[in-house]
C-alpha cells in the first residue's frame, strides 16, 4: 500500500500528541478486473459508496452510481455484494 508509512506516521502522532486527530473521509479503490473506480465517503451522515466504470488509463466518462449506507456494517455489505455483482458482469 502506498500510504502505510503515512498513516503510520499519522497514527504515531495521534498517540504521542493530545488533541491531535486526523479525518480520514474517503477511499478510492480503483479495480482492474472490473474496471470499476469504487469510492467510499462519509461526513457528518450516512456513509456513501459511488462506483463508475473507468477506461484503461483509469478515467471515467459515465454517470456514477451511489450506495447510501447506515453505518460502517452495512457499508461493508454493500461493498461485498457489490464486487459479486462487479465480478459477475466482467
Amino acid at each position: 500500500m502506498e500510504y502505510r508509512d503515512i498513516y503510520k506516521a499519522l497514527e504515531h502522532r495521534w498517540k504521542t500528541t493530545a488533541g491531535f486527530r486526523f479525518l480520514d473521509f474517503m477511499v478510492v479503490i480503483e479495480d482492474q478486473t472490473t474496471m470499476r473506480r469504487i469510492c467510499i465517503s462519509h461526513k457528518d451522515g450516512p456513509m456513501i459508496i459511488t462506483y463508475a466504470p473507468i477506461n484503461g488509463d483509469g478515467q471515467h466518462h459515465s454517470q456514477p452510481v451511489s450506495i447510501s449506507c447506515k453505518n460502517e456494517a452495512d457499508a461493508a455489505r454493500a461493498l461485498e455484494q457489490l464486487f459479486v455483482q462487479l465480478d459477475q458482469a466482467a
